[in-house]
């Protein structure tokens, strides 16, 4: 048991430590090797932790597809540089990758297989590169405006009447990269402190249910201690950009930017309505939690006495975005 969670935390570190150290080259090939590392530290991990193996060799097989693509594109680029087709080729490789569509069928097929730790990685250090290398590159227009109509109709549409939370938290996932994508095509720097409060938000949710051994069925999940109950609906509200929270002040400071750096109303439209739908999802899960199955109580926990570390992160996570407004 020792050994299982030295290597849980020694593994989880590394992936931290690769990621954030790739952010300081701009070699493609360097960036490849980090994330092919780290696809390896993860796999290794996943295995352990995750009973159905299938999964994880479905995950394998697509990350060495999406792989095998992108070494291509950056072999011919040191024969060829860069034309139309290459780079098309990279970027679709980038999005096979991150899950986000059109290839994003795999992300909500093995999500809910997995276990918290290891979704919580899959969906957000795992992440940090292909985004990382997506914006050293000059995405074509036309296809920017097709992923992100596509990360901003489907997320809503195939997460309704969906009541697994892993599910949901693949198809939030994807509607979140809409914004990153978006920022990153804008050029702007703001897309990694959105993804570092992105990480934060779903840090705390996904330590609070883990903690707590909720059921993945939100519509039998219940607590009966209050204090609990709103825990779970502050953060899923924070995670839909609901005023005072952190992640609207992100949402706010990324609209700001790209009016005054673009024409892309109708698209910021688009995005602020797909949120507007993903946050009835949300609501909609924790309704039944907070008032209609309040008895229907089906959650174990073993104490009532939250860890403080938790509730610093939890609140920073809630409210960071204000204090930095405040500095």
């Amino acid at each position: 048991m020792f050994y299982i969670l030295f290597f849980k935390y020694f593994v989880t570190l590394n992936l931290i430590l690769f990621s954030f150290i790739s952010l300081f080259t701009s070699d493609l090939m360097t960036l490849w090797f980090f994330l092919e590392i780290n696809n390896f530290l993860f796999i290794s991990m996943a295995q352990i932790q995750t009973k159905k193996k299938k999964m994880i060799f479905m995950y394998f097989i697509i990350q060495v597809i999406a792989s095998f693509i992108m070494i291509f594109t950056i072999i011919m680029n040191n024969f060829f540089f860069f034309n139309n087709y290459l780079s098309l080729l990279f970027f679709l490789s980038l999005l096979f990758k991150l899950g986000i569509p059109p290839f994003h069928s795999w992300l909500p097929l093995i999500a809910p297989f997995l276990s918290w730790n290891i979704l919580l990685i899959m969906l957000t250090i795992q992440k940090l590169i292909p985004f990382y290398m997506l914006s050293l590159m000059k995405m074509n227009t036309f296809t920017f405006y097709i992923v992100l109509i596509m990360c901003c109709i489907i997320p809503p549409y195939m997460s309704l009447n969906k009541n697994n939370f892993k599910l949901i938290m693949a198809y939030s996932s994807i509607n979140q990269a809409s914004w990153m994508i978006l920022l990153i095509y804008m050029k702007i720097l703001l897309w990694l402190n959105y993804f570092i409060f992105y990480t934060m938000i779903s840090f705390s949710l996904f330590w609070f249910i883990n903690y707590y051994k909720m059921i993945m069925n939100f519509k039998y999940m219940s607590i009966n201690n209050s204090k609990l109950n709103i825990i779970p609906f502050m953060l899923l509200l924070n995670m839909a950009g609901m005023p005072p929270f952190s992640f609207f002040i992100m949402k706010w400071y990324s609209i700001y930017f790209t009016l005054y750096n673009s024409n892309f109303f109708l698209i910021l439209i688009m995005m602020m309505m797909s949120s507007l739908f993903m946050l009835y999802i949300y609501i909609n899960m924790t309704l039944y939690n907070m008032f209609i199955y309040k008895y229907m109580s089906k959650l174990i926990f073993t104490t009532t006495n939250m860890p403080k570390y938790f509730m610093i992160l939890m609140f920073f996570s809630l409210f960071s975005s204000q204090i930095l407004l405040i500095i």
